[in-house]
């Protein structure tokens, strides 16, 4: 079945030499012609030569539209190699957010994104979307500063304007410390397959993500290894015997290690209802499955681990270890005591 090609219409000649010949235009561009290295083969209507024209004068508008605005940088950073390389989720993210970048700065010249004074307008557009959802203003500009780094890296503009700008959301989790009283309540009410993520939460400090897709392959039955899916970074650290004990009389029922009471993998939205079911019933509305990862880094640094100790084990960078420290000691005595106990030794 052939499909009509919309705008196409044909005119017929004949040549001095007696050749007829059919010629084609597309209505609001003009005479469609062979591209460079199709010239020697057939043109007739629906002929792949003849398609490869066809939609290269159906884009050619949209080309010159773009051609030195900011979507030919957007468009340029979603073919690259840094876009390829990025997690699917993130990449979902990411989208969300450039199409609300491409509706408001999309069309603009290159030379226009380049002024300095973009930078106040960028803000004005941020403290704007800030009205609805702080945190979401922030992401968006945050995806926004990225693609122009990428422009930028890549010599299509001079100056990033979008470069270091002061949050407008910063959650205070600092009393968002999961202790002892609170794992106890989870244990106390919890369904086992949500104590064994606690447990795999609590001594390993990962992503609720690598968790939920952690398989057995991974637990050798005194380490633990496998590929972060976001920092990509390889993590080898021992099991603690509290997580060895967990993990060695969990059956075997899935490729993957955390499953549904009937042995299937979790999904993302599934497993997050019911660990939220779980901490409601626990008493615990407040406390989420992100602050076990800062509760695993201060248990190490009440242990006496380094920094630079825990970024290793963790999988993390140091700076990662020290803002995470930030955050959650503020609500443990622990290490203020023994602060002073070693204090009261040198005296």
């Amino acid at each position: 079945m052939r499909v009509p090609l919309k705008g196409v219409y044909e005119s017929r000649k004949v040549l001095s030499d007696g050749t007829r010949r059919t010629y084609y235009n597309l209505r609001g561009y003009g005479a469609l012609r062979p591209l460079a290295g199709d010239e020697a083969e057939d043109f007739s209507k629906g002929s792949p030569a003849f398609m490869r024209a066809y939609h290269a004068a159906i884009a050619a508008p949209i080309v010159a539209r773009t051609v030195g605005t900011l979507q030919s940088v957007i468009e340029g950073y979603q073919r690259s190699p840094v876009w390829a390389k990025l997690a699917p989720r993130t990449k979902v993210d990411y989208l969300a957010a450039i199409a609300r970048i491409e509706r408001k700065w999309g069309t603009y010249p290159l030379a226009a994104i380049e002024d300095p004074k973009i930078r106040p307008r960028f803000l004005d557009w941020r403290d704007e979307m800030a009205k609805t959802s702080l945190r979401q203003a922030d992401a968006i500009f945050g995806v926004l500063r990225i693609i122009l780094e990428w422009g930028r890296d890549r010599g299509l503009i001079s100056l990033n304007h979008a470069t270091r700008p002061k949050k407008l959301y910063k959650a205070d989790r600092a009393d968002k410390l999961w202790l002892p009283e609170h794992v106890a309540a989870f244990r106390a009410v919890a369904p086992l397959e949500m104590r064994l993520a606690l447990d795999l939460a609590l001594w390993t400090g990962q992503r609720q993500g690598d968790l939920l897709k952690l398989g057995w392959a991974s637990y050798d039955g005194k380490r633990i290894q496998f590929r972060q899916g976001k920092r990509k970074r390889k993590i080898d650290m021992p099991a603690r015997i509290e997580l060895r004990t967990s993990l060695d009389a969990v059956p075997k029922r899935a490729l993957t290690i955390l499953t549904t009471p009937s042995g299937k993998p979790w999904g993302k939205v599934h497993f997050q209802h019911t660990w939220r079911k779980a901490t409601l019933a626990a008493g615990l509305d407040g406390l989420h499955f992100h602050d076990l990862r800062g509760t695993t880094c201060t248990k190490l640094a009440e242990a006496g681990a380094t920094p630079s100790e825990i970024a290793s084990y963790l999988g993390w960078t140091v700076s990662t270890v020290n803002r995470m420290l930030d955050t959650y000691q503020a609500m443990t005595a622990s290490l203020s005591d023994s602060a002073v106990a070693k204090l009261e030794r040198k005296a």
